[in-house]
This record gives structure tokens, C-alpha cells and sequence, in this order.
């Protein structure tokens, strides 16, 4: 059972599953197909790249000796990388006046970084189960509601999280609930969820 937790730990890694999950968002909102591989680009950069280059840069430095960032105290410095270039992104994107789904979804992402990385000062939260309930939310807002069977994710990368001992339980469940909140209520202010 090991042996499987740890496979969907790494095939669901934000890093990982980041690119196709950009590449078709992109190719929805964007009608030409052209223009939306290069907003998938530019989302790819600032989303992905930037942070897992800097992951890479603290590896090869021996700052952490796991990918995975398993200390809470190590995961600071990439985490503020990452709303940096979030933030970052979110200005490029109304500089350049990109398709407003695509600055939704970095006003979610540079928000529940910064949370993120003001928490984890104090505790260690579950990135997996964040990114993969907001890819969740994120699929059901661009889908429709049959994207709801998605849901059972979940809790089986939560249960991969607990299974390998990257997380505990009480991690797996605030990464799941912050994110939850974070992104109804920005997508409810950019007016793709209709809460009343």
C-alpha cells in the first residue's frame, strides 16, 4: 500500500500535473489555439517553472534533500518564491489584458500562497490536497457540474499523504478547506460561481 501512495503522491504533484491541467485550460478559454498555448506558456512559467526551478536551485545547493520539501521550516523560502511569482503572473496577465478565467485563477493561487506560506511559520499544511482541490473547483467552474466526479481525489491523495507520513490527517483537511473557501469566494468575486 506504500508502493501506491507514493505513486499518487508523485503523479499528483502540482509540478507534475500542472502542465496538461494549464494546456487545456488554455485551449477552453482561448479560441485561438495559437494565442492559448501562449497564455499556457506564460501560466506555465510563473505557476510552475519559476517555483520548481527554485526547489531544484535549493537541491542541488543541499538546502533540502527531498523534492518534496517533507521540513515545514524549508518549504519558507520556495513558498514566498511561489507568491512572488504568482502575484507576479496576475500582473502580467492584466498588463497583457489575459482572459479573465486565467487571472481568477492566479487571484486563487497568489492568495492561498500567501496563506499558505504565513501558516506554514506555524504548522505544516498539505500542498497536494490544496492543488488538487482546486484543480477540482477550477474543472467544475470551467465544466460544468459533471466534473463533481472528480471529487473522490481527494481523498485518496489525502489518504496517500497520511499513508507515506508526509501529513497527518488534521494537514490533509485545512489544506482541502482553505483552498475550498479561497477559491468559491475569488471565483464568486470574478463572478464564475453563483453562491445565492
Amino acid at each position: 500500500m506504500n508502493k501506491t501512495a507514493k505513486i499518487i503522491s508523485y503523479i499528483f504533484d502540482g509540478s507534475v500535473i500542472s502542465i496538461p491541467i494549464f494546456l487545456t485550460i488554455c485551449l477552453i478559454v482561448v479560441d485561438n489555439k495559437i494565442e492559448a498555448v501562449s497564455w499556457a506558456f506564460i501560466c506555465l512559467l510563473f505557476g510552475t517553472i519559476i517555483p520548481y526551478l527554485y526547489i531544484v536551485l535549493m537541491y542541488k545547493r543541499r538546502e533540502i534533500d527531498d523534492m518534496h520539501i517533507p521540513r515545514k521550516e524549508d518549504r519558507i523560502k520556495p513558498m514566498i518564491v511561489s507568491s512572488v511569482s504568482y502575484v507576479a503572473c496576475l500582473f502580467v496577465l492584466y498588463i497583457l489584458d489575459g482572459p479573465l478565467f486565467l487571472k481568477s485563477i492566479f487571484a486563487v493561487s497568489a492568495v492561498s500562497a500567501v496563506i499558505f506560506t504565513v501558516i506554514t511559520y506555524f504548522w505544516k499544511i498539505s500542498l497536494h490536497t490544496s492543488w488538487i482541490t482546486f484543480v477540482v473547483i477550477t474543472f467544475n467552474v470551467l465544466f460544468g457540474r459533471w466534473m463533481l466526479l472528480m471529487i473522490p481525489l481527494i481523498p485518496v491523495i489525502g489518504w496517500a499523504r497520511v499513508r507515506i507520513k508526509k501529513h497527518t490527517v488534521n494537514q490533509v483537511v485545512f489544506g482541502v478547506g482553505v483552498t475550498t473557501l479561497t477559491s468559491f469566494l475569488i471565483y464568486y468575486n470574478y463572478g464564475f460561481i453563483s453562491i445565492f
